[in-house]
């Protein structure tokens, strides 16, 4: 008597659970929407600080996005800063080489140079002599 009464509870609890039935089936989570770049860029500023690894990583993704945007400038700014404040140095000035050679003169190239010490090389300037 207790073992049919166990089978039977087994057989329930199975069918609860959605085993062999495909009305209890649910369907997979639906993907996380994709950020338009204002909101990409929104977000991306406020997580540069509390949450670097993050920001590094919205930040890559708008550049697979978005490219040459018009938020080109700010976004690889702000995965320098992200880099810095991951300690990842080394990669934070070599972006920052890429970032001064395409930017000499924009709005964000003195923050930049001033969180990673790489300044603007003149064009056409003389090699030191060794």
């Amino acid at each position: 008597m207790r073992r049919a009464l166990l089978t039977i509870v087994v057989g329930l609890l199975a069918v609860q659970a959605g085993a062999g039935c495909a009305s209890h089936q649910t369907a997979p989570p639906a993907a996380p929407a994709k950020l338009d770049e204002p909101v990409l860029m929104t977000k991306l500023r406020a997580e540069v600080k509390p949450a670097p690894e993050s920001a590094l990583a919205l930040a890559d993704e708008g550049e697979l996005r978005f490219g040459d945007s018009q938020s080109a400038e700010e976004r690889r700014a702000l995965a320098i800063q992200a880099l810095i404040n991951l300690e990842r140095i080394g990669a934070a000035r070599s972006r920052a080489y890429q970032f001064m050679e395409r930017y000499p003169d924009g709005p964000f190239s003195a923050h930049v140079a001033t969180m990673t010490g790489v300044h603007v090389t003149p064009r056409g300037a003389a090699e030191p002599r060794k």
